[in-house]
């Protein structure tokens, strides 16, 4: 019976938290990512749109400084001149820069930077700092 309780509330979760999460999309062009600057929440999807040329999304390693980006997560996307570069589903909170890796396109500006807040009183904090799990 507790069983089941515990997988009714997780389930609940999981519906409740794909119904709150919101797809964003970025534009990718000559030199540009826009908007540049985006705040989302953890669990929020974000798509790459290509408005043309040969790019990529880069979270990894700055193609300006050298050095690592030091993302809470790092990854990179193949180049591409696909209208849909890449999308992803950022579950964990922080701040996050990037840049495209193509070329010199970064250092001409083809950089941006993504704040992933945690969004407040999700149905998992509340569950999760509930006493009494007789009631969702």
């Amino acid at each position: 019976m507790k069983t089941n309780k515990l997988f009714l509330m997780l389930l609940t979760f999981f519906f409740a938290s794909s119904l709150s999460a919101t797809i964003h999309t970025i534009n990718a062009g000559s030199y540009y990512f826009t908007p540049a600057n985006l705040t989302i929440n953890a669990g929020d999807t974000v798509e790459w749109i290509n408005d043309g040329g040969l790019h990529n999304v880069n979270f990894d390693i700055s193609m300006v400084t050298g050095l690592s980006f030091n993302n809470p997560v790092s990854f990179i996307s193949s180049p591409t001149s696909s209208l849909n570069m890449y999308t992803h589903v950022f579950a964990i909170a922080g701040a996050y820069s990037y840049d495209c890796a193509v070329g010199q396109h970064a250092a001409n500006g083809m950089v941006g930077t993504i704040s992933v807040n945690v969004p407040p009183n999700s149905i998992y904090d509340i569950v999760s700092n509930s006493t009494d799990h007789t009631t969702l």
